[in-house]
């Protein structure tokens, strides 16, 4: 899946280094993430029907970089 995020996604006082910075981190966890604001989707046919399972493993990770950060 194609994710996307912004400091939004972050929190109120985050910054776009922020945001930056756990795609980085997500990025070498092995997911396909890009800064803004687009809507996330599948890109891999295997992964129709799959997103929700998915966006709860990103989730796990997402949560751990963040964690990691001290946000």
């Amino acid at each position: 899946m194609k994710f996307f995020l912004a400091e939004g996604n972050i929190g109120n006082d985050a910054t776009r280094e922020q945001a930056e910075k756990v795609i980085e981190m997500l990025k070498k966890k092995g997911w396909n993430v890009e800064y803004g604001l687009d809507k996330n989707k599948a890109v891999d046919i295997e992964e129709f029907g799959k997103e929700e399972e998915i966006q709860d493993k990103f989730t796990e990770d997402f949560l751990d970089c963040l964690s990691q950060m001290g946000l």
